[in-house]
């Protein structure tokens, strides 16, 4: 399988650095602004504004929204990517400069609703700007090496830096949390003008007369590939089952004196430790994807038979072990199955490609959220583990992920 990133003289390439300050940035933006369910704006918004859990939660899941708009939007052409990532940043910091005045002045009641608005609006703008623009700048900038350093290494260090900003952003008071969202929005702004020393891609190119067969037109030439479809499948398999909602039912079934702080502690560490680990590769990247989807597997089987509320050292060490195999091994297989999706894409459909990629990975990790909360309450009622509702959810959604994956496999060679 030839990666057409790496065809000399096709593309003018540009240095990784110019894409490093984005790509840091990008977790922090969207935790500030309530981006799926960002930290930061949870924490403002509960305890600056005043704003009900509720009303937060309808809040996010407002941002199904924005679907029918991201879909529209995948036929945007791929010479717009870098701009509409400049716009995306630009927004950004004013919503982030909006956020921060709602936050000093102590907004409350309908005033304080406008940062509902703004994170339903946040959404949306990553949906239509965001997610149909970075990937196929990525495509169209840099080669297969440093595109996977960047979505390893660099996004490893992106989650370190929102881990810090998170404990920092605790410690605040008012003052200094409206001070820290200024400082957010003005990096946005930085990075959006560091982005003008990339080249935009060049236009995605047109069928050819006489390139396609007799029967076809210039749409079914730029349609998608089978094993671009099939990749949306397997996104969909690994987001719907990636253990959503592991703390609430931890503290519900499983282990109610669990500390959720060390487990999320625990997730995240392992999350970051598969992405440094990741090397950049010109090999079949999809052998990762499926390590990852086994280790996944393993992990949730480990821990179908315990009986809940867990008790014995020996019982609570092997949740914490499959929290982390879960947490790394879902990573790896997502890296790797988003590197092999950027080597089947063509140049025609790239940002058709992402678009729906992201629009198949968002929506089924919702649907994974919305199911769980339901299994959960039944798995609570439930008293033999063997029939626990939410880890046989788990347990069928990882082994869905490994055949899922060995079909693109096959469609891919």
């Amino acid at each position: 399988m030839t990666d057409r990133l790496q065809s000399p003289g096709r593309q003018q390439r540009s240095s990784i650095r110019r894409f490093i300050p984005a790509t840091i940035l990008g977790p922090l933006v969207g935790a500030s602004l309530g981006v799926d369910g960002g930290p930061i704006f949870q924490i403002f918004a509960i305890e600056n504004l005043g704003l009900s859990a509720t009303a937060i939660g309808i809040a996010f899941g407002l941002g199904v929204a924005s679907l029918p708009i991201q879909i529209y939007a995948s036929r945007i052409p791929i010479e717009r990517a870098r701009r509409n990532t400049q716009i995306f940043l630009v927004l950004a910091a004013l919503q982030a400069w909006l956020l921060a005045f709602l936050v000093g002045v102590g907004a409350t009641g309908g005033l304080a609703a406008i940062a509902l608005g703004v994170t339903v609006i946040a959404e949306i703008s990553v949906s239509v700007l965001y997610a149909t623009a970075w990937q196929p700048l990525l495509a169209s900038g840099v080669d297969t090496h440093a595109r996977q350093q960047l979505n390893s290494t660099w996004s490893a260090i992106a989650r370190g830096v929102l881990a810090g900003a998170l404990v920092l952003f605790a410690a605040l008071n008012s003052g200094g949390r409206s001070l820290f969202l200024v400082t957010v929005g003005a990096l946005a702004v930085a990075a959006a003008i560091g982005l003008n020393a990339i080249d935009p891609p060049p236009p995605a190119p047109s069928p050819e007369p006489g390139s396609t067969t007799p029967g076809t037109d210039a749409k079914s030439a730029t349609a998608l590939a089978p094993a671009t479809r099939i990749v949306l499948v397997v996104f969909a398999a690994i987001n719907i089952g990636a253990i959503p909602l592991w703390l609430v039912y931890l503290n519900k079934v499983l282990w109610p004196a669990a500390n959720l702080g060390a487990i999320a502690a625990v997730q995240t560490v392992a999350s970051m430790a598969a992405l440094l680990a990741w090397k950049s590769t010109d090999g079949d990247v999809t052998r990762r994807a499926l390590i990852g989807a086994a280790a996944t597997l393993a992990a949730a089987a480990s821990i179908v038979t315990l009986d809940g509320p867990v008790g014995s050292a020996a019982q609570q060490a092997l949740i914490v072990g499959a929290t982390a195999a879960m947490a790394a091994g879902t990573t790896t297989a997502r890296l790797a199955m988003l590197e092999a999706t950027h080597r089947v894409i063509t140049p025609a459909n790239t940002v058709r490609a992402f678009t729906l990629l992201d629009v198949v990975a968002s929506t089924s990790l919702q649907a994974g959220l919305l199911l769980s909360g339901f299994l959960i309450t039944a798995s609570a009622n439930t008293e033999t583990s063997l029939t626990d509702p939410y880890r046989a959810f788990v347990l069928i959604a990882a082994a869905t992920t490994i055949p899922a994956i060995l079909w693109f496999k096959r469609a891919s060679a």
